[in-house]
């Protein structure tokens, strides 16, 4: 009931604070009070999921629609050099057949920078998200630096979750070559476990999640090579805690690497190292030392279509077996299209494998865990005149394949939307 009531209040905030606020107004262009923008949208869709419960044996398909209502929004100031941007969003999914999937959703973000990067910046963001399902919302707060790496196990996206992350970072140009920053992120998985009677009448055997918590320090130095290339070394220091495991994981980690704007349609930036990973457990020489990287590239092949590709890796506790690990590695690459100024395409394919550290028991089977997840994206958008309507339809494709039978799945969906934005 609590919940709810909460709900009610952040549906009613993004609807009418806005209005109340509005002093210029258009429909695409947002309402206006001094350097502040306010952007609410309604967002509608229905989606045809041929793997409800995400089942590797009986897969039972549905149509479920699921409308979001929101708030975005920005402020930008030239005389302090601060701009804010955030969003505020509740979303409710209902299935035709398979009601007890049925889910309220919600979430918000923010992002603060002060400063304009030629001396110093000061960057904030915040993010929390409400959900069971796949994060859509989650690429809001990670396309900035400061999202913490804290990947969920394969199993867990059907499970009722808050996620939480915080970061914070200071830079300052000592020299006209050489810029120092300090970064603090944060990250967290709550799990309610109380979602298994939504999975009825599968019994998938999922166990409960575990909840996480992930801290890291991060030190790094740019030097500036040439105008368009810098070398960069950043040291890294964190610590993660998992529940009912008595301690916390510690991880160093220290890589060297390039960012570099290659040419005018060429960028990058690359970085390896070493990071040494040590669970409560484990005394200090059993500790492991894995190979760290991480690596981005864009390519503006014409003024139309862009190529992106990254990938990297990381070691932190699992989300289901207690003082258990896994080492993971992904891989993505995407290519986006403007047919029209009013047309795009995209297309996007991203590859992570879960190597899990110990042994796992599951019905009475131990051996080593290792999961294989594959998806797939392919997107169609028309933004109508005057920029308040967007139309899309986008097709999915997920699979899990994992050397335990139970955690193997297929699962294909295709949405068609609407998003109308004042």
């Amino acid at each position: 009931m609590r919940e709810c009531i909460h709900v009610r209040r952040l549906a009613a905030g993004i609807l009418f604070l806005p209005l109340l606020l509005g002093v210029r107004a258009g429909p695409g262009d947002g309402i206006s009070l001094a350097s502040w923008v306010f952007s609410p949208y309604l967002e509608l869709n229905a989606t045809y999921d041929s793997n409800v419960y995400k089942d590797y044996e009986d897969e039972i398909d549905d149509l479920f629609f699921e409308p979001e209502l929101g708030l975005r929004f920005s402020s930008s100031s030239d005389t302090n050099r601060t701009s804010v941007r955030g969003n505020l969003y509740v979303s409710d999914r209902r299935y035709e057949q398979e009601k007890n999937r049925d889910f309220m959703a919600y979430g918000d973000h923010i992002s603060l920078r002060h400063g304009d990067g030629r001396r110093a910046l000061v960057e904030l963001i915040q993010s929390y998200r409400h959900l069971d399902d796949n994060d859509r919302h989650a690429a809001d707060i990670e396309t900035t630096p400061l999202a913490a790496e804290m990947v969920q196990d394969s199993n867990t996206l059907d499970l009722e979750r808050d996620v939480h992350q915080l970061g914070a970072a200071v830079s300052r140009r000592m020299t006209d070559k050489l810029n120092l920053s300090l970064a603090y992120r944060y990250a967290g998985v709550e799990y309610e476990n109380e979602t298994h009677y939504r999975l009825d009448p599968k019994d998938l055997g999922v166990p409960p999640g575990l909840d996480l918590d992930g801290h890291i320090l991060e030190l790094a130095g740019a030097l500036g090579l040439t105008d368009k290339t810098d070398a960069f070394l950043t040291l890294r220091y964190g610590w993660q805690y998992q529940e009912d495991t008595p301690g916390h994981a510690t991880l160093t980690t220290a890589r060297v690497g390039l960012d570099s704007q290659g040419t005018d349609k060429v960028a990058y930036s690359a970085g390896i190292g070493l990071e040494r990973y040590q669970r409560p457990q484990e005394d200090v020489e059993d500790a492991d030392v894995y190979l760290s990287f991480s690596a981005t590239a864009d390519w503006f092949i014409t003024e139309k279509l862009t190529f992106r590709c990254g990938g990297y890796n990381g070691t932190q506790f699992s989300s289901f077996y207690s003082g258990n690990g896994m080492e993971y590695i992904s891989g993505w690459a995407g290519l986006g299209y403007r047919w029209k100024p009013s047309v795009t395409f995209s297309v996007r394919g991203i590859y992570r494998q879960d190597d899990y550290l110990d042994p796992v028991t599951h019905q009475g089977v131990t051996r080593d865990r290792v999961d294989d997840r594959v998806e797939g994206h392919a997107r169609v958008d028309y933004l109508a005149p005057g920029g308040f309507l967007r139309l899309y339809l986008e097709g999915t494709y997920d699979e899990v394949d994992s050397n335990f039978d139970f955690a193997d799945y297929v699962d294909q969906r295709v949405m068609l939307g609407a998003i109308i934005r004042y």
